[in-house]
C-alpha cells in the first residue's frame, strides 16, 4: 500500500494533467511521467508503465465522443491501426533497452519539441492549416501509424502530439478530424502498449534500488491517477472558453522546461560517457 501522502500527491497529478489536457489538447503523460520520475523519484520506465496504462482509461471516451459527432474519419483509421500497433510494440521493446539515463535524455528532448510547439502557438506564429480534401492511402496511413506507435511505445505517451500534426501534413486532414484520428489510433495502441509495457517490465531493473520493476507498483500508480485525470479532463475541456488559455499556456511551458532541464541535466554524466 502506497503512504497516504503518496496517494494525494497521485490523486492531484492526476487533476493538474487531465485539467491541462483538457484545457490545451496535450496527453498527460507528458505531465506525469517528468513528475513521477523527479519528484516522486520513480523509474522512468515505470513512470511510462503508469502513464500507458492511465492512457487506456482516456483514449476510449475520447474516442466514442469524436465518433458520436461525426469527426471520425474511418477510412484512414483503417490504414492506421494496423501499423500503429505495430509500431507500439517495438517502440515499447526499444525503450526497455534503452538505460534510465538515455531514456531520460530522449524524453527531455522530447519536451523541447513540446516547449517549442506551445511557445510558437502563443507567439501566433503557429496556425491550425485547413485542407480542402484528405488524402487517404494505405501509403500515408502506414507511415503516420508506424510514426506515431513507435514514438508512444518509445517514450511511454498517449502519442497525440505526435499523430495529430503527422496526420495534419501527410493526409491533410483539419485539425478536428486529426484529433479524432489520434484518439481513434490511441483506443488501439495504448491498449497494446500498456500490455507490452506491463508484461516486459519486469526484465527492467531499477538503477536506484538494483532490484526489477514491479507491475504492482505501476498498477498502483496508474490506479491513484486516473480518477482524477478523467475528472480533470472533462474540468478542462469544458472551461476551455472560459479561462485564459494563453496564461495556462506560458504556465504549461514552464512547467515543461523546468522538467526537460532536470532530465536533460541528469543525463550529462552519460552524455560526457559518450
Amino acid at each position: 500500500m502506497l503512504p497516504l501522502w503518496e496517494i494525494f500527491a497521485l490523486l492531484g497529478l492526476g487533476l493538474c494533467a487531465g485539467s491541462l489536457g483538457g484545457l490545451i489538447g496535450i496527453g498527460g503523460g507528458v505531465i506525469t511521467i517528468p513528475v513521477l520520475s523527479i519528484l516522486f523519484g520513480k523509474d522512468i520506465h515505470l513512470a511510462q508503465a503508469a502513464s500507458m496504462n492511465v492512457v487506456v482509461f482516456v483514449a476510449v471516451p475520447a474516442a466514442i465522443r469524436h465518433l458520436k459527432q461525426g469527426e471520425l474519419p474511418r477510412g484512414l483509421l483503417k490504414y492506421i491501426i494496423p501499423f500503429g500497433v505495430i509500431g507500439i510494440i517495438v517502440g515499447v521493446f526499444s525503450s526497455n533497452h534503452i538505460p534510465d539515463d538515455e531514456m531520460m535524455l530522449i524524453f527531455g528532448i522530447f519536451l523541447l519539441y513540446v516547449i517549442v510547439v506551445n511557445i510558437l502557438k502563443l507567439l501566433g506564429r503557429k496556425r491550425e492549416t485547413t485542407h480542402d480534401e484528405a488524402k487517404i492511402s494505405i501509403g500515408r496511413g502506414a507511415s503516420v501509424g508506424t510514426a506515431a506507435g513507435f514514438g508512444a511505445g518509445l517514450l511511454g505517451i498517449g502519442g497525440g502530439l505526435i499523430t495529430v500534426p503527422l496526420a495534419q501534413h501527410i493526409c491533410r486532414l483539419t485539425l478536428p478530424h486529426a484529433i479524432a484520428i489520434s484518439s481513434g489510433l490511441m483506443c488501439f495502441t495504448s491498449v497494446i502498449g500498456a500490455v507490452v509495457k506491463n508484461a516486459t517490465l519486469h526484465t527492467i531493473t531499477d538503477n536506484a534500488s538494483g532490484e526489477t520493476l514491479r507491475l504492482a507498483e505501476a498498477f498502483q500508480i496508474a490506479l491513484w491517477i486516473f480518477p482524477t485525470a478523467i475528472i480533470g479532463a472533462w474540468m478542462g475541456a469544458r472551461l476551455t472558453h472560459v479561462l485564459p488559455v494563453k496564461w495556462i499556456r506560458v504556465v504549461f511551458v514552464i512547467v515543461l522546461m523546468i522538467g526537460a532541464a532536470k532530465m536533460l541535466w541528469s543525463s550529462v554524466p552519460e552524455l560526457i560517457a559518450l
